[in-house]
Parts: structure tokens; C-alpha cells; sequence
């Protein structure tokens, strides 16, 4: 049987009430990935405000702080999660252009932030349609591979069942790495969900150049690398590891070079390469860029983890590639991207855990082929089941579909926690971060209006993380990564507010950071018992019912 690989011909293979079902669940799912946000907005308790955020607040916080500057009406990054001043770069600008629409639009970066994000969760339900559309032969397949990319996790939730929270010494990738599967990614932040869109389209479109030959498919694909480069730009690593290993599977199959195909697939990332030169540029020339990216790395899980994550996906995907020679030829790309990704995760690279991104779609596909070609058509044939369908109110066709119902279900558990247990922080819970006091809200916006744009404020980390995001100005410790010396600030912070520092300690690291304000409140309290009212080089100058914000005398 072939399989089709045009998305021409996979979108013209669905009639209009299937793309209208596409359509209307895509718009259902985005409405059930707003309701935890609905819910925190509307329930938030007195005296406190819900930040925009379910998860990941810090990282969340520097994209805000990127849109705070587009709405400025900056076009180029400068970091504010550390004091260092440095030139600003042609970096984030994701979302600095967000802050750009966000002013041209007249409207607030949460609206904004909200609406990219409904939007980025859209465009990746459409993509992942039309993409496996391309690997899968009829609505039985399709919906399967479909709807297990959609709602699919791992088995995750079964180590919490055995008391695993913390097995190896690490969290499930089902909880701890939105680009483990789709559901989780479409949860978070519009760059990650907007850039796994792009990267079904890259992984199609090398395949397509390399059944068909296109200059025009060719430089239409520079264009998507070029958009995955402005959204998620470790991410060319993993679309270039699968259009190189696709090539040389090509290359040996064919026992000749494909000169064509391979300029074609070299100039799809020719068109993004100056963009990319220029983020290499940066890191050698710009000192405190160089020290994010040296801080940044996000390592991997030890692997029997992934195991847990994808192992029933790749037995089903295993057994289908096994028993079905003759169709291995269709589903290549999607075992390549898969060996890409198990390469690129132990690879000697700061960004390992993030090469997972999009990789639940391609495993989802693979495992409903088994499931639908393989062990369906197996289950049919077994005596106990020959004798059930004889059964006036069984039927093969019906059984077929409580089985996948089943088994969507099973593999859906670890995405109906995650959003379970967002829902319930977003209601219940409320934590910290997620949601914060009225009194940071108001301190921020003082600082906002009046404070010197050049200034540096000393604070708590978290009051870093916040104050840098919401006003622009710099602090001395805001970001784990953007921070420059991040572990040596941590302890430098917590020895100003300890109370057995002394004033000339103090003084001289007011002076080495150039710090303009000190910031105090319940946060900076809790790091220890130093009081600046006693300080005789410190004065107030704005203060509420539990923030003091003082500058130098």
C-alpha cells in the first residue's frame, strides 16, 4: 500500500466534514487550554493578582520582559535579569514584536500574550492534521495517530502509582518537559507551540524534496528555518540532524548522489544561516549574552525515563516496522526524526532535553499504524474474540473502536493530570508566583513611572524575576540563566539581607554592582534580619503596606 506524502493530496483525501471536525475540535481543545487561565483570573483572592501564568513563572517572566520592551519601542533585547550593562542584540525578538503589536493595537501585553498563545495552539492542531494525513491511508489510522498526538502522553503517571515521584533522581518527562508530547506543549508559551508547528513542516518538506525535487518548496522551506530560528532557534539542530540523516539514507538507498536533492536541502538552510551567523557573532562578541548561554544548558533525563515516556509508542511503531517491510520505505522520516532525537539528547550540547520537541507526533503516528495494521487485525482473528462478535450487540467495527477509545484513554492520563493539577492551582491552591500580592504590583508600577531607566535594583531573586519583567529596569539577580553569575549573586543577595554582614560590606557591593534602589519586603525579609531603616547610606522612597523601596544617600 502507498502511503501519501503530498499534503496536496492529503488534504483533498478529507472531505469538508472532516476538515470541519478538524476544525471544531481544534477550537474545543484551545477552549479547554484556556480555562485553567479563565478560572485563576476570575477566582484570584483578595489581595492578590493572577500573573497570566500557570507554569514556569520565571522563564514566563523573561518573555514578558521581552514584550515590555517592544512596547517601549525597542527592536533589539537588552537583559534586565542582571546589573551588567551591555549592548542590546537581535535576540528574543519573538516576542519583542509581540510588544510591538501589543502598543500598535492599543492593547495589554497579557492580552496579547493570551491571544498569541490561542493562536500559536490553533496553528499547531492544523499542522498536526495535515501532517499525519501524510503518513497514514484511512480515517480509522488517521484519527487514531491524530488524536493520540493531540491528547497522548506516557506512562508517567504510573511511576507516581509506585511512590516513583523522583525515579533516578529525576521528575517523569510527561510532568517536567513540555516538548515531551504536544498536549503539554500547547500548554505553555506560543514560541515552543509555534515552533513544533514548524518543525512538522520542515520534516515534510525535506521528504517531499526528496521524492519530488522544488526550488520553490526548497526556498518556501528557508522560510519556515528562518521563522523556527525567530521563535525556537536551538531547534535547528533537530531539523537539520533529520534532513541530514534523511539525505544519507537516500544517498545509500539509491547508490548515487543526489545532487538536486541536496542543493535543494542545503539552500533551505543556506536562507537562515546569516541569522544564525549573527546569534554566533553575538555569543563571542557580547559578554553577558555569552554567560546566558553558558548558563542555559537544560540536560537531559537519564534514559530509561524516555522509556517510560515513549515506550509503548515505539513498541507498537517497532512491531509495525518489523511484520510490514514493504511499508517501511513511507514511514523513513518519521524513524529518522525519531533516532535524531535519541542522538541529540546525549549530545554534547547545552539544550538536550528540548530536542524532544514535536517528537510525540511522529511515535503517535508510528504506534497507530501498529496499532490499526497490527494488533487490531490480530485481536480479530483470536478465538475469545470470534466468539464475542456472534454476539447480537458486538460487532467487530464497535469493538475496534472501544479498544482505541481504550487505549487514547490509558495514554492520555499523564495530560488529564497536568491539566487537573493546573486547574486545581489555578482554584485552590493559588501558589506564589503564579499568583502574587497587590503590594508587588503596586511597587513595580511606582518603579515603572518614576524610576531612572538606567537603574539597578537590588532585590530577592524572585523579586528580580518580577520587578525586571514588569518594568524594564535591571536587577542584580532576576533569571537562573540571564543572570550573569547567577550562583555567586544568589549568595551575594543573601549575604546583604543576613544580618551579621556589615555596613562596609555592604556599601562597597552597593557601589561594585552599581545598584541604584534596594528593594524590601516579605521576600527580602525572609533571607534575613537586616533592616535598611538602620542603614545611614539607604532612604525611602516609596513605600505600601509591606514594600519599602529605598535609594542611595
Amino acid at each position: 500500500m502507498s502511503v501519501r506524502v503530498s499534503a496536496k493530496r492529503a488534504l483533498m483525501s478529507d472531505g469538508r466534514s472532516q476538515w470541519l471536525l478538524v476544525l471544531l475540535l481544534a477550537v474545543g481543545l484551545v477552549a479547554l487550554m484556556s480555562l485553567p487561565y479563565w478560572l485563576a483570573t476570575t477566582t484570584a483572592r483578595p489581595g492578590a493578582f493572577f500573573t497570566g501564568i500557570i507554569m514556569n513563572p520565571e522563564d514566563s517572566q523573561t518573555y514578558f520582559a521581552k514584550m515590555r520592551q517592544g512596547y517601549d519601542g525597542q527592536w533589539l533585547y537588552t537583559i534586565p535579569f542582571t546589573a551588567e550593562a551591555h549592548e542590546p542584540a537581535w535576540v528574543g525578538v519573538f516576542y519583542i514584536w509581540l510588544g510591538q503589536a501589543a502598543r500598535a493595537l492599543g492593547v495589554s501585553l497579557t492580552a496579547v500574550w493570551h491571544g498569541t498563545r490561542s493562536i500559536a495552539q490553533f496553528i499547531l492542531f492544523l499542522t498536526t492534521y495535515w501532517f499525519v494525513g501524510a503518513f497514514t491511508e484511512n480515517g480509522r489510522e488517521r484519527w487514531t495517530a491524530y488524536l493520540l498526538a493531540l491528547f497522548g502522553s506516557g506512562l508517567g503517571w504510573a511511576l507516581f502509582l509506585f511512590g516513583q515521584t523522583y525515579w533516578l533522581d529525576a521528575f517523569p518527562v510527561d510532568f517536567k518537559q513540555p516538548g515531551a508530547h504536544l498536549f503539554f506543549t500547547a500548554l505553555t508559551f506560543p514560541h515552543i507551540t509555534l515552533g513544533t508547528a514548524l518543525i512538522l513542516c520542515s520534516v515534510w518538506g525535506v521528504w517531499q524534496l526528496g521524492q519530488r525535487p522544488s526550488w520553490r518548496l526548497a526556498v518556501a522551506l528557508g522560510g519556515a528555518h528562518l521563522l523556527l530560528g525567530i521563535a525556537y532557534p536551538f531547534l535547528i539542530y533537530l531539523v537539520a540532524g533529520v534532513a541530514a540523516l534523511l539525505y544519507l539514507t537516500w544517498v545509500w538507498q539509491r547508490r548515487r548522489i543526489l545532487w538536486q536533492t541536496g542543493w535543494q536541502i542545503a539552500t533551505a538552510f543556506l536562507i537562515p544561516l546569516p541569522m544564525y551567523a549573527y546569534f554566533a557573532y553575538v555569543l563571542v562578541s557580547n559578554d553577558v549574552f555569552a554567560a546566558w548561554d553558558a548558563q542555559a544548558a537544560t540536560p537531559s533525563a537519564p534514559w530509561p525515563h524516555y522509556l517510560v515516556a515513549y515506550g509503548p509508542l515505539l513498541l507498537l511503531g517497532a512491531w509495525h516496522w518489523w511484520r510490514r517491510p514493504l511499508q517501511r520505505a513511507a514511514v523513513t522520516p518519521l524513524w529518522v526524526w525519531a533516532l535524531v532525537v535519541a542522538l541529540l539528547l546525549y549530545a554534547p550540547l547545552p539544550p538536550q532535553r528540548r530536542f524532544v520537541q514535536g517528537v510525540h507526533v511522529p511515535l503517535s503516528i508510528l504506534a497507530a499504524l501498529g496499532f490499526c495494521r497490527l494488533l487490531l487485525p490480530w485481536l480479530a482473528r483470536q478465538r475469545p474474540w470470534q466468539k464475542l462478535v456472534q454476539h447480537p450487540r458486538y460487532s467487530t467495527t464497535g469493538l475496534f473502536t472501544l479498544l482505541t477509545a481504550a487505549f487514547l484513554f490509558v495514554m492520555s492520563l499523564s495530560n488529564l493530570y497536568l491539566l487537573a493539577s493546573v486547574s486545581v492551582s489555578a482554584v485552590i491552591q493559588q501558589p506564589d508566583l503564579l499568583f502574587r500580592p497587590d503590594t508587588e504590583a503596586e511597587a513595580a508600577a511606582w518603579l515603572r513611572e518614576n524610576g531612572a531607566e538606567t537603574a539597578v535594583l537590588l532585590g530577592d531573586y524572585q523579586t528580580g524575576n518580577y520587578v525586571a519583567a514588569q518594568t524594564g529596569r535591571r536587577v542584580v539577580l532576576g533569571h537562573w540563566a540571564e543572570t550573569v553569575a547567577y550562583e555567586q549573586k544568589v549568595a551575594d543577595v543573601a549575604q546583604f539581607f543576613a544580618i551579621a554582614t556589615t555596613d562596609a560590606w555592604r556599601q562597597q557591593y552597593l557601589a561594585d554592582q552599581r545598584i541604584t534602589y534596594v528593594w524590601h519586603g516579605p521576600r527580602e525579609r525572609a533571607l534575613g534580619g537586616f533592616d535598611p531603616q538602620t542603614a545611614v547610606y539607604l532612604r525611602p522612597i516609596y513605600r505600601n503596606a509591606a514594600i519599602t523601596i529605598y535609594d542611595l544617600k
